[in-house]
């Protein structure tokens, strides 16, 4: 495994400007069940995940990419309708 600022070989390099950053759709994901969530959640409650989040209103889409971008805070952005 590649050290956390190295490139594992096999694979291009990623272009956050150009592969993500730039990303404007909004999609559904239904790949996980009420009982996978169910399993995962146990798993974390086990395990002692702990999840940081950072919520933006909807309308604030933008702002939540670009503070993503700009590296201003670790976790996962949350859009709230």
């Amino acid at each position: 495994m590649a050290a956390l600022g190295e490139r594992a070989e096999g694979f291009p390099p990623l272009n956050y400007d150009k592969h993500l950053f730039q990303e404007r759709q909004l999609r559904s994901v239904t790949s996980n069940t009420r009982a996978d969530a169910r399993e995962f959640l146990g798993f974390a409650a086990r395990h002692k995940l702990a999840v940081t989040v950072h919520p933006y209103p909807l309308d604030a889409a933008d702002r939540a990419l670009r503070d993503l971008k700009a590296g201003r805070f670790d976790g996962a952005a949350v859009l709230v309708p």
